[in-house]
């Protein structure tokens, strides 16, 4: 990836660079800072550093034009282009859903959340406002959700575009008892796990409460401790003394989940750096008959799963998943990817439309 780009570089230097059009460059972009001065003095510090990133932005975007516009009129360009992998060209850009609605919202529409279903790979819109304004931009806001999506090459999708929905609750959720007791048991949380912290327990501070289901009468406090962590009856004690003092009359369980440091800081890496992006790239695009994606990491290894629409039987069920491999395997090993994956064994499971492996 990175020998690409760098010949990249050199055919636009060679052939389409000029210091004229750098200075113009330059020349364009501090007007609009000193402007930008002018419209909002009362943003200095704000604006300090978003004048660098509209200085780097307008250059990368007209380098980037310049690129896009030569590869369809040289040979060369065009050639260094495609050999890009398909997933490292996604890997680049922003996530789909944020480039989508940062446009719709660039655009003047009153956008609220958005969404994406894997099952039906539908990505949902919804509009703010008046049941008026709704009827007015929907088919607006669709089609340019449509056009958005497509200029990335996905050809795999559908987009359904709603009213935002407003939860209305005739009941105050602080008057139900259930849910004073379990913020109660928040509050002790919140004050005992930071000092068994600071004397040296290893307890993750993301901890979570709750009732097992909408007639248990328990409460449920979930901890994750590293698996060197040893002292569960000291750290259950405390916890409970803590509870004792707040008079809960509720029963609270504690439950423990150990990890391994070294192991959940590769998943956490997998699952926020790369997985969305094989993901994204496999359920959007026609030619690699994707309806499932998932993952699993056990025993140092990372099994990716790719779930197809076609059967095991197929003509075209080994040539789809060797394709499909292909495609992850190039990412994966790509310049791109080599601080992020390192060492990490991995494998790529391919699966028919029963969740029978192809290859």
């Amino acid at each position: 990836m990175k020998d690409k780009l760098e010949k990249i570089h050199e055919h636009y230097r060679e052939n389409y660079y000029s210091e004229e059009i750098a200075d113009r460059i330059k020349d364009g972009v501090q007007q609009n800072i000193k402007n930008a001065d002018k419209i909002q003095p009362g943003k200095k510090q704000r604006l300090n550093i978003a004048k660098k990133l509209l200085y780097v932005t307008a250059v990368c975007i007209v380098l980037f034009g310049l690129f896009i516009g030569s590869a369809f009129i040289s040979p060369v360009m065009a050639e260094v282009a495609s050999k890009i992998p398909f997933l490292n060209k996604i890997f680049e850009q922003e996530p789909i859903y944020e480039n989508l609605l940062e446009e719709l919202r660039d655009k003047g529409y009153d956008i609220g959340a958005g969404g994406y279903s894997v099952r039906d790979k539908t990505y949902f819109v919804e509009v703010r406002g008046s049941e008026e304004y709704y009827n007015q931009v929907r088919e607006e806001v669709k089609e340019i959700t449509k056009d958005i999506i497509s200029s990335r090459g996905y050809n795999d999708f559908t987009v359904e575009v709603d009213k935002e929905k407003i939860m209305e609750s005739d009941s105050d959720p602080a008057n139900d008892p259930k849910y004073r007791e379990s913020e109660l048991v928040f509050d002790v949380l919140n004050e005992v796990v930071p000092k068994l912290q600071q004397k040296g327990y290893k307890i993750e501070p993301n901890y979570s409460v709750g009732y097992t289901g909408p007639d248990a009468k328990d409460i449920t406090v979930d901890l994750d401790i590293e698996d060197t962590e040893k002292r569960t009856d000291e750290i259950e004690g405390a916890i409970h003394e803590g509870i004792k003092k707040q008079n809960i009359e509720k029963e609270v369980t504690i439950q423990f989940h150990p990890f391994n440091v070294q192991e959940r800081e590769i998943e956490n890496k997998w699952t926020s750096d790369v997985l969305p992006i094989i993901w994204e790239g496999m359920l959007s695009k026609k030619e690699y008959k994707t309806k499932g994606v998932g993952y699993s990491y056990k025993k140092g290894t990372m099994n990716i799963f790719i779930t197809t629409t076609i059967d095991k039987s197929d003509n075209e069920a080994s040539e789809i998943a060797k394709k499909i491999e292909i495609a992850i395997h190039e990412f994966l090993q790509s310049d791109d990817l080599k601080d992020i994956v390192d060492d990490t064994p991995y494998k790529v499971v391919v699966r028919d439309k029963d969740s029978k492996d192809i290859n």
